[in-house]
């Protein structure tokens, strides 16, 4: 009897793989570990050993988002569970052999012809919603399945825990699933004591011919106690939406593992998602034969145990492989949900109580205790981990396969891990490389990367591809912890268009490095040798250490060729070594040029660089002892240049031989020194001391060199003391042997503020020789004849005062003559930086020409907002013509700044433009008194048919009655354009400007209007280093009262603009000047004026003088810079108040009823202003604004109107302004319309 089982089930689509698409990017040069340590990883808690065993962590093993969401969800709930225990004799004969399909699946499995796919298929009993248990936990034997192929569900379940299984003795196994609505995954699960696998084995497959309904997922669990194997000859095929479960103690799987196989012709369109789940294997996993990809982007993952063994991985061109390795203790069970699964389980503990009472009783869907809607377990999602310290993935070889697709950048195949260390052995590396290029990343996000194979290109050791289809090999370790290494044990040989890319914390090649066929430049952060043979040219190597690590008996790291004209080194550290045994070294075979950074030298270490033409230090170089190899110790260069700010520290009894030229750029002063000679209180006196022999030693200047060669009594320098304070004091005595300065340094304060020279000691600097000379008074000792004595000084204090006089005497002390005051200003001004540059006159070019404005921007710029030593930088490389130039710029620019004039140049020409405007309205507006004969038929022809009570005369019934001011309100807009001229710089502007006024006729005649503008502003000075934009609104209002001829004019504006600036010096000298910087600026202003008409030809030519008064105010807010730099703009506001008397005469010609023009000349003079301003801040350094003379302006400006049409008119006008006093123009046009109404 069977009973039937109804549930209510709560649907949960899979994520489709268009979302799977978006997590998992299906170019393998991107890593998805990511993926799996975050989504895929937490569901594995808990592990197979767990009663959901298939439910709970199959899933998750899947690859992609889809089979995540599986893992984390209980199997799909079946229709009816079928039961079979295995009875009495299954558990009797151990070493017999049965059939497990016809012995006790047959009976609850149905197979059946699928028409759509043209075969035969196997489901269990009832349809693959069903789900069929075997108990065989008390079997024993052998039990071989074979040829149940195309089985497609529902769930399977199998425990024979005693017994062996044999998969595939005769025919192949084949586990699928049929895609439904309910997106059903079939789940296989056998537990065995041994699992063999003896024929091919494919898991979700389609049926046939697949041109039916698709594969859905499905999960193959094979659980052993002591093993799972494989033979040669049986291969594993996972499909897309695959999942195969390993656990045991052992797996060795010899046959071929096809991760990522086509289900139909044409999948290669699409990529594919499969997973291994290795995690409960306790021992090794060996895979005999990896193979992911079938013509596909294909991604697969194997979810690793602590070692994993490959022999032979072979990646389809752009498939992707990622192994996770566990962490550091495993991965950890997560606890049991009753929630999710608690209808099963009751169900199989109230029929476990059931098989107790007759263990031949075969039970078929035993009472349900109660149907329960699924609940999801939490989700816990954790981020990127490493793996375990002792996990390992061994791969033998890695291949990939290539057809002759053409793809615009090429293929990308990947291979990627967390593990600890991953090894690929002897077998090396082949990339096979096709049209546009093929690429392989072996990426390590968390661990090491070591290659004991070579490295080849279609099998070829050295192969070589096209020019624009490069074959590219990329080796990334440490990828999330910056900490990784990769080693590389055999020969590296490169052929042309192949390209090696290595990205970790350390490389290390242990045998000869080929790159002589890469055609562009080879990268490489950090190189670590000990005896390397190295063929590369045109290299970045971030770091070379050459270390001593190995007995290497005269074998040292060689580069064998050319290394061409863009090699570059950022640091060379040369490890210190023992004996002739433990000794290291690098040589170089030829080349045109290398740059260095730092150079770091070691005793018994060696750096032979004499076949180079040229060598170029840019930081430093730090000599050590050089051991006593003759001919292998030191350093060797044939032209060797030190460029701007590079150092020399000289050890003991070094060994330096430069065959050629020596070149230093060196400027800045003794306080930076270029060559350092320590411990030299032991070197002996009177005795020259060469520190470097070349052909010939260029220098930029020879007695500036000589001030940066230092010479130190430990740590205390003894050719010259740099006073500043006591400190000073007692470090100089301590170098040049003087007690008394140790012990009383306030006796000596008279030294501060100054640089002595010692002139004990001579140096040497030519064409061809460096060295250096101690006298017997250059460290005396204590009790000899010889000690440097310092006389007493009575004054307190004689040293210059800081207001620095030009040309001040200086107080020769009668000291010993060994000590000598090279400064006579003191330390901190920019006069002891001229002269301790030896160019003590240029200080008298600096004040002639550019003042002490200029001198004071200098020492802001140079000193107070950096150091002495920035100074000298600067002027070493600067002329004192140049240096005077520049000042002169700067002044002109920050005075212009300061300048209210400037700030608020928009502004006025802003307003400039309105005055024309205003005028021509008023113009417009005020022509009453027109009678313009022209337009007498017109106004008669108007009243014809008209009737009028009383007439004095015909005269009055045209003047009163015509159509003169039918339409009295207009609106108005113009377009505006204007221009500042000046010897500072040009302002342009350009903008619009509307506003609406009316002719009132009543009691009292007048023009009432308003108007707003807007207009941006630009400024440029002459030299260009100073650019500014600003946003500027003008508005106001305006009118004219009439009285017959006398015409009161009234005006009121306000005016607000917002300027961003900018200083661009291209200058060395000047460019801290450089910064953007914010104000705003703003005005106000009134006018009252009169003026008489006289009219004549009728009223149609007017002339008007007139005589007014007006009041100004202009004004800005503070700076406020966007520059880091000491020299960042600070406060600037400004304010001003003009009161002003004009005197103008104008003339207006109307025609026609509506036309008119006009010109208006006349002066303006300012008889009165005040203000006040905030000087303009640059650290130390500031700018007053200059208080202007009070000005005359004469102007000019002239205009008309036509009419276009009915009630709409178009005006243009011009105006010209020019300042009598600065000789400053100013002009603005318009071109407007007007509309009547």
């Amino acid at each position: 009897m069977e009973l039937q089982q109804t549930h209510r089930k709560i649907n949960r689509p899979l994520v489709s793989l268009a979302l799977v698409g978006l997590l998992v990017s299906i170019t393998p040069q991107k890593s998805h570990a990511a993926f799996f340590t975050t989504v895929i990883i937490p569901a594995i808690v808990g592990g197979i050993a767990t009663g959901a065993a298939v439910g709970t962590v199959s899933g998750l093993l899947s690859w992609g988002l889809k089979q995540a969401e599986e893992a984390n969800k209980t199997p799909d709930k079946p229709d009816k569970v079928w039961r079979i225990q295995a009875g009495r004799g299954f558990n009797e004969f151990p070493n017999k052999e049965y059939d497990l399909y016809k012995s006790l699946l047959s009976s609850k499995i149905d197979g059946g012809w699928d028409w759509g796919n043209a075969a035969r298929h196997y489901w269990v009993k009832g349809g693959q919603w069903n789900k069929l248990e075997v108990d065989m936990k008390d079997a024993v034997g052998t039990y071989k399945l074979s040829g149940l192929r195309n089985y497609t569900g529902g769930d399977l379940d199998v425990n024979m825990q005693k017994a062996t299984l044999r998969l595939g003795q005769f025919n192949g196994n084949s586990f699928t699933s049929f895609k439904d609505s309910a997106d059903r995954t079939t789940r296989v699960d056998f537990n065995a004591k041994n699992i063999s696998i003896d024929n091919f084995l494919e898991i979700n497959n389609r049926v046939g011919s697949g041109a039916g309904r698709k594969a859905s997922s499905t999960v193959l669990t094979l659980q052993a106690q002591e093993g799972i194997t494989s033979r040669e000859n049986a291969e594993i095929s996972l499909y897309d939406g695959a999942t195969l479960n390993l656990a045991s103690s052992s797996v060795k799987l010899m046959g071929n593992v096809w991760m990522g196989r086509l289900q139909y012709v044409g999948a290669y369109l699409a990529p594919s998602y499969s997973t291994i789940n290795t995690s409960k294997v306790t021992g090794e996993v060996n895979f005999n034969h990896l193979t992911v990809g079938d013509r596909n982007a294909a991604q697969a993952g194997i979810i690793a145990s602590k070692k994993t063994y490959i022999g032979t991985l072979d990646l389809w061109q752009s498939a992707g492989l990622n192994i996770i390795a566990p962490p550091e203790g495993g991965y950890k069970d997560k606890p049991n949900n009753t929630n999710s699964q608690s209808g099963a389980k009751n169900d199989k503990n109230e029929s476990a109580k059931n098989d107790k009472q007759d263990s031949n009783t075969q039970v078929i869907n035993p009472p349900n205790s109660g149907q329960k809607t699924e609940i999801q377990p939490t989700q816990v999602i954790d981020g990127p981990f490493a793996g375990a310290k002792d996990t390992v993935v061994n791969i033998n070889r890695i291949n990939t396969n290539a057809d002759g697709t053409i793809k615009v950048g090429g293929y990308t195949a990947s291979l990627t891990t967390n593990a600890a260390h991953l090894n690929i052995g002897k077998g090396g590396v082949n990339l096979s490389n096709q049209a546009s290029g093929r690429s392989l990343l072996v990426e390590n996000l968390t661990g090491n990367i070591t290659v004991d194979g070579a490295l080849m290109v279609n099998n070829q050791v050295g192969g070589y591809a096209l020019a624009g289809s490069s074959a590219n090999f990329e080796f990334k370790a440490g990828v999330d912890t910056k900490n990784g290494t990769i080693a590389f044990n055999n020969d590296i040989h490169l052929g042309k268009a192949v390209n090696l890319r290595l990205d970790a914390h350390t490389a290390y090649f242990n045998g000869t490095l080929d790159f002589s066929g890469v055609t562009d430049k080879v990268n490489i952060n950090k190189l670590i040798t000990a005896a390397t043979n190295v063929s590369i040219k045109n290299f970045n190597i971030k770091e070379l250490v050459v270390t001593t690590r190995v007995q290497s008996f005269g074998q040292y790291t060689i580069f064998g060729e050319n290394i061409g004209d863009q090699s570059r080194i950022g640091v060379v550290s040369l490890q210190t070594g023992y004996s002739p045994a433990y000794s290291g070294g690098v040589t170089f075979k030829s080349g045109k040029k290398l740059v260095i950074d730092e150079l770091y030298h070691a005793p018994w270490n060696y750096f032979d660089a004499r076949n180079i033409t040229d060598v170029e230090i840019n930081k430093r170089i730090l000599f050590g002892a050089p051991g006593n190899i003759p001919g292998k110790t030191g350093l060797t260069f044939n032209n060797l240049t030190l460029n701007s700010n590079a150092s020399m520290d000289y050890g003991k009894d070094l060994d330096l031989t430069i065959q050629g030229h020596f070149t230093n750029n060196q400027g800045t002063g003794f306080y930076k020194p270029l060559i350092k000679i320590n411990n030299a209180q032991n070197l002996t006196k009177n005795r020259e001391h060469v520190l470097l022999r070349a052909r010939n030693i260029d220098y930029n200047l020879m007695e500036q060199f000589k001030e940066r060669l230092a010479l130190y009594n430990n740590n205390n320098r003894m050719d010259i003391c740099v006073v500043r304070n006591t400190d000073d004091i007692k470090a100089c005595g301590m170098a040049i042997g003087n007690q008394a300065m140790v012990n009383n340094p306030e006796n000596y304060k008279y030294l501060e503020g100054k640089a002595w020279k010692n002139t004990g000691i001579n140096k040497t600097a030519n064409n061809t020789t460096i060295a250096v000379n101690l006298g017997n008074n250059s460290t005396p000792t204590e009790n000899g004849g010889n000690t440097t004595n310092l006389p007493t000084n009575t004054t307190n204090k004689a040293r210059l005062p800081a207001t620095l006089l030009k040309n001040a005497p200086f107080a020769h002390y009668s000291t010993t003559p060994n000590l000598v005051a090279i400064n006579k200003h003191d330390f901190g001004t920019i006069e002891s930086v001229f002269e301790l540059a030896n160019r003590s006159d240029d200080i008298d070019t600096l004040y002639a020409n550019s003042g002490a404005q200029g001198r004071d921007l200098l020492q802001t710029l140079l000193i107070d907002s950096h150091n002495a030593g920035y100074a000298r930088t600067m002027i070493d490389a600067t002329s004192a013509n140049e240096i005077t130039k520049q000042l002169n710029t700067a002044t002109d620019a920050l005075n212009n700044i300061a300048s209210l004039e400037h700030k608020t140049s928009g502004l006025q020409t802003l307003s400039l433009s309105n005055a024309m405007i205003l005028n021509s309205r008023l113009v417009n507006l005020s022509r009453r008194h027109t009678n313009n004969i022209d337009s007498f038929a017109q106004r008669l022809q108007a009243l014809k048919g008209q009737r009028f009570a009383s007439l004095e005369s015909a005269a009055e019934v045209l003047y009163q009655f015509a159509p003169k001011y039918e339409k009295p309100t207009n609106v108005w807009a113009n377009a505006i354009g204007g221009a500042s001229l000046n010897s500072g710089g040009n302002t342009s502007l350009y903008g619009t400007s509307a506003g609406v006024d009316a002719y009132l006729n009543g009691e009292v005649e007048a023009i009432v209007g308003g108007f707003g503008s807007y207009g941006y502003s630009s400024f440029n000075n002459q030299a260009n280093s100073l650019n500014s934009g600003a946003n500027n609104a003008n508005f106001g209002v305006y009118s004219r009262i009439f009285a017959n001829q006398h015409e009161f004019d009234f005006e009121a504006q306000g005016a607000l603009g917002s300027d961003q600036s900018s200083l661009n010096f291209k200058s060395a000298l000047l460019r801290d000047l450089n910064q953007s910087y914010n104000y705003l600026a703003y005005g106000t202003s009134t006018r009252a004026s009169y003026g008489y008409d006289f009219a004549f030809f009728r009223n149609a030519l007017v002339l008007k003088p007139s005589v007014g008064v007006s009041y100004n105010h202009l004004g800005s807010t503070n700076f406020e810079s966007n520059s880091t730099n000491k020299t960042a703009l600070k406060n600037g506001a400004s304010s001003q108040h003009l009161f002003n008397a004009s005197a103008n005469v104008e003339a207006r010609y109307y025609y026609g009823d509506t036309s008119y023009f006009y010109m208006n000349a006349g002066v303006l003079q300012e008889f009165a202003h005040f203000g006040s301003s905030n000087a303009v801040s640059l650290n130390t350094f500031k700018v007053n604004a200059a208080r202007n003379p009070l000005n005359t302006h004469a102007r000019v400006m002239m205009g008309g109107e036509l009419q276009l049409a009915k009630e709409v008119f178009l005006n243009l006008g011009f105006i010209y302004l020019h300042n009598l006093i600065s000789n400053a123009g100013h002009f603005a046009s318009n071109l407007g319309m007007r509309y009547s109404f």
